[in-house]
This record gives C-alpha cells, sequence and structure tokens, in this order.
C-alpha cells in the first residue's frame, strides 16, 4: 500500500476511533437537559453519535490530505504538522459548530463553540502527529 493510501486511510479509521470516544465522552455528561437525554444512547439510529463519528473520520481524512502540504500556500512560511492540523481541525468543526447558535442562552452556546472547536483542533494535532510520525508528510509520501 502506498503512503498516501496509508496516510488517508489511517486518517479516516483514527478519526472514526477518536468520534466514538468522544461521544462517549459525551454519554457520560450528567448534567444534560431532558429532552438531550435521548442523545446519549448508544444505537444505530442515534444520528447524533453517527454524525460525531462522521465527523472526525472526515477530519481525518482531510489532515491525511493535507499531509502534503508543508509550506503555507498563500505566505510561504514552513507549516509544520502540529500547526496544520490544529487548523485542519478548526477547519472541519466550524460549519457544525456554527450550528450551535441556532437556539438557547447565549453564554451557553459561545462556551459550547469554543469547546468544540479547541476539542476539534486538538483532535486534528493528535492524528496529524500521529500520521507524520508513523507515514510522513510533504515529499516523503511521494515515493
Amino acid at each position: 500500500m502506498n503512503k498516501t493510501a496509508m496516510r488517508l486511510c489511517g486518517g479516516m479509521v483514527l478519526g472514526a476511533l477518536l468520534g466514538l470516544l468522544s461521544f462517549y465522552g459525551f454519554t457520560q455528561h450528567t448534567g444534560l437537559r431532558p429532552e438531550l437525554q435521548a442523545l446519549t444512547e448508544w444505537s444505530f439510529s442515534n444520528f447524533m453519535m453517527w454524525g460525531m463519528v462522521a465527523q472526525k473520520a472526515l477530519l481525518g481524512f482531510v489532515v491525511g490530505l493535507a499531509g502534503y502540504m508543508t509550506v503555507h500556500p498563500l505566505f510561504g512560511f514552513r507549516l509544520p504538522y502540529v500547526l496544520r492540523g490544529f487548523a485542519m481541525g478548526i477547519f472541519v468543526a466550524l460549519p457544525s459548530a456554527l450550528d450551535l447558535f441556532i437556539d438557547g442562552v447565549w453564554s451557553e452556546q459561545l462556551m459550547a463553540f469554543g469547546f468544540m472547536i479547541v476539542f476539534s483542533g486538538v483532535v486534528g494535532l493528535f492524528i496529524d502527529t500521529i500520521l507524520t510520525k508513523l507515514v510522513g508528510e510533504g515529499n516523503d509520501l511521494k515515493s
């Protein structure tokens, strides 16, 4: 298997596993409002669970694909994998995080938005670190 495929597939698998882990963390939260309690059930019909897994798998795919980018495309500086993974995590999570502002209390929404953005950035950083150490980045992927 070539290194690009290993990076893309590895990123998706890592992302899906981290999505399941983040859903597990969500289910352990005890202070949820009663209308959110139904969303914490492990079920094949729970779209929130599959949404979290799919978002993190997509994050892993995007981080794997971004492994070719070792120089910033606009500014030309060296782009370390830590910064690249964190930025890709934020980029992928932004649409879902903006959905948090639909209804509710502003302070709770802002806190959830910030947590989701930072958490996804850290997940992207983690995935990119693992993939870069195991498979490589940039010109290493062409061989």
